[in-house]
């Protein structure tokens, strides 16, 4: 039972959190639509001799894939599920499904499962289209990643080394001198350096395909063409969301908080060059975000025109390039990387990124200057304090004699510590695991008419007091499998351990305990998610009337006689209703309505004496088991470390 060994279960439990702990939340910005829009936008506005040029490193590129690539550069809307893979759809895939220009080429596009991603982003931008209100945006985004995670199972972990999606802060108002620091040997990967990294490794390639004159050698170089400037398109896409501008640093908590509230909310702030711009973020695009992005976009792809073109300044810095830098950016590993790397990036060749780079927003100021709000999730250890209300019937058990249902009412106070796994995956996330300890204390329960109780004025039960010992885990597929499987998977397979964790506390694999927000709250099945187990007549046994079993000697002239008991409640909470949840800073105030179900089994039964009237002795009577069902008015505050 959960509620024999809360040491054990503490421990697991601190297992899984270890590990969860280690995942900020998807680092990716735009998320998949948008990423794709953005880039068929760009394509859809190059200039016509560009559009060849990108025509004809298509059809190279597509030799021997004719059915995996589409045979059009953009292919749809973005609202269908794709039967193929566009060129539009590259950027949108690199970094967040694939981990390199060359994997991208050589293991996801070629995947079982990169065409049921697409759908999932189908489906997506479907539903952020048609969300009216900001609850129903937030649905739609948690189910997406959710979603994306189901068919890729390794989207939610796979960019956990490293904050490669995110701007580095800047320390310098200078742009020169912000670009060295992004490039400084030993720096963390960031956005804007590896933007400039492989856009410059892709420009390399491009001159390499340009003069190749072998079709099995061209076709090869347009795919490495295509996939790095895939890569270094998504992370300059992500240099524009403002939940990547706006610094990431501190707690996974607070990363993960400051990102969501910019992404949703906005940042103000201006490029490099100058220009202002309000920014909105992952799953928030506006029309001018995509037009501004997608224009920058447009001007980081006709250089790879220009270094085809032979004699350009673009061709010669790009002829400055060993093959083993240019290759090397085709290889590099943009997920699992500890330092940004730089080999493309010469005196030579950054003036050919310089006018891209400087239209990039400002990024803001690091963790030990002036910097915008941050802000964060409920992720992470808390302690806390509840309080309970609740009100409902009792079924059969002690004596009762019939079916007949009888009133109750309860209250309870109780102490809690665990720890907060919401948001891992969205805005409405259910992982909030803990494990309380409390005092609770139920009314009489009134007899039926016309039974023994009733004729002698006292109730089936007595009003009674215990203590309880309430435990909440999130579940992956049957209750508490994770605090049975979190030991091992600890050990042996930590990202597998994540993955069920994500998922968990995300309304589990079939995801029906997904909490799902509305304008007047948010509704959540908690079936299997909390048990909790009160003990009554523990410390003090609870004594009432009784009926003497058959057999018993009763030494004074009636059928009723003095009994004490135990009784172990158990208690299932399975639908909740939450009106108001706030969270502030590191605070947490909740309001809910619950719905649930419970079993008591009274135990220990023993005749005892009664005024001066002695006990009865023999054979005690069985109380049963009795039945509840309730609804309880739920309160509770939290803080988070």
């Amino acid at each position: 039972m959960a509620v024999r060994h809360p040491r054990r279960k503490l421990v697991q439990l601190l297992a899984l959190t270890l590990v969860l702990e280690l995942v900020p939340g998807h680092a990716g910005a735009w998320i998949y639509p948008e990423h794709r829009d953005i880039m068929a936008e760009a394509l859809k506005d190059l200039p016509p001799e560009q559009q060849q040029f990108f025509a004809a490193l298509w059809t190279d590129a597509r030799s021997g894939n004719e059915l995996r690539y589409c045979q059009d550069l953009v292919t749809g809307d973005g609202r269908s599920a794709p039967t193929c893979l566009d060129l539009a759809a590259w950027p949108a895939i690199a970094g967040d499904h694939a981990c390199s220009p060359d994997k991208l080429i050589a293991e996801t596009l070629p995947s079982n499962w990169i065409l049921n991603v697409g759908g999932v982003a189908a489906k997506t931008k479907v539903g952020l289209e048609q969300a009216k209100t900001r609850d129903a945006t937030l649905n739609v985004w948690a189910y997406s990643n959710l979603a994306l995670q189901y068919a890729d199972a390794e989207y939610l972990t796979r960019a956990s080394a490293n904050n490669g999606h995110f701007l580095l802060s800047r320390t310098t108002n200078q742009f020169d001198e912000y670009v060295a620091a992004a490039l400084a040997d030993g720096v963390e990967p960031n956005a804007l350096g590896l933007y400039l990294y492989y856009h410059l490794g892709a420009v390399g390639l491009a001159r390499q395909w340009a003069a190749a004159t072998e079709a099995s050698t061209r076709a090869t170089l347009a795919r490495q063409v295509l996939a790095t400037e895939a890569f270094a398109i998504h992370f300059l896409e992500d240099t524009f969301s403002a939940g990547h501008v706006a610094g990431s640093w501190g707690s996974a908590a607070e990363r993960k908080g400051t990102h969501d509230y910019y992404c949703e909310f906005g940042l103000d702030g201006m490029s490099w060059s100058g220009a202002p711009m309000v920014m909105l973020g992952d799953a928030h695009i506006r029309p001018q975000d995509l037009k501004r992005t997608a224009a920058v976009v447009a001007l980081s792809l006709g250089q790879l025109f220009e270094a085809a073109r032979a004699g350009s300044p673009t061709a010669q810095a790009a002829s400055t390039l060993p093959p083993e830098a240019v290759q090397g950016a085709a290889a590099y590993d943009s997920c699992t990387a500890t330092r940004q790397a730089s080999a493309t990036v010469t005196e030579k060749t950054v003036p050919v990124a310089q006018p891209v780079a400087q239209k990039t927003p400002v990024p803001s100021r690091g963790q030990n200057e002036v910097h915008v709000p941050h802000f964060r999730q409920e992720i992470g250890p808390f302690v806390g304090f509840a309080g309970d209300l609740t009100g409902g019937l009792a079924f059969g058990g002690y004596q009762s004699g019939n079916a007949d249902a009888r009133w109750y009412g309860g209250a309870e106070l109780e102490f809690r510590f665990g720890v907060g796994l919401e948001a891992l995956t969205g805005s409405t996330g259910a992982g909030q695991a803990f494990l309380g300890v409390g005092y609770s204390y139920d009314t009489a329960q009134s007899g039926p008419s016309g039974s023994a109780f009733a004729a002698a004025g006292v109730p089936v039960v007595p009003a009674r007091q215990g203590f309880t010992v309430r435990l909440r885990v999130p579940f992956y597929v049957i209750p508490f499998d994770l605090l049975i499987v979190a030991p091992v998977l600890a050990w042996a397979s930590p990202s597998a351990l994540t993955d069920m964790g994500i998922w968990a506390a995300s309304g589990g694999l079939l995801r029906y305990e997904r909490a799902f927000n509305t304008p007047i709250g948010a509704f959540q099945l908690l079936i299997g998610r909390e048990v909790a187990a009160t003990f009554y007549g523990y410390t003090d046994r609870v004594q009432n009337v009784g009926v003497a079993a058959p057999g018993a000697t009763v030494p004074y002239n009636s059928d009723l006689v003095f009994l004490s008991y135990r009784v172990l409640t158990l208690d299932f909470p399975t639908f909740e209703y939450r009106p108001l949840r706030e969270y502030s800073t590191n605070q947490a105030l909740t309001f809910a309505i619950q719905f649930g179900w419970g079993v008591e089994f009274p135990n220990q039964v023993q005749y005892v004496s009664k005024l001066t009237l002695p006990a009865a002795t023999g054979p005690t009577p069985e109380l049963a088991t009795s039945w509840m069902i309730y609804m309880r008015i739920h309160f509770d505050s939290r803080y988070y470390f």
